[in-house]
């Protein structure tokens, strides 16, 4: 299965401005690999994806943080980053 497009929505993109060198290197790291194992469940067990509601997923970076993201088609668009609360909060408000 070929790798999936990963495309950054404008609120994940300023969400990731915010973030720190060693959360940012972080983040790439388990972006390449989610768009290279996403559906694929035992390749991505690793990365804690779990979905959400419909087509939205999470994976976690890191401990504490967390992206949110829209399957759409061969695409994972990012929708959003931040702590498990926040993402819940996310997730009433689809």
């Amino acid at each position: 299965m070929p790798p999936c497009a990963i495309d950054f929505g404008s609120r994940f993109t300023a969400q990731v401005r915010g973030l720190v060198r060693e959360e940012r290197q972080e983040l790439e790291m388990v972006l390449k690999r989610l768009s290279e194992a996403f559906g694929q469940p035992h390749a991505h067990s690793g990365l804690g994806v779990r979905r959400l509601q419909g087509n939205y997923f999470e994976c976690r970076i890191g401990r504490d943080l967390r992206a949110v993201f829209k399957l759409e088609g061969s695409t994972l668009t990012m929708a959003m980053l931040g702590n498990h609360d926040e993402v819940r909060k996310f997730v009433k408000g689809l």
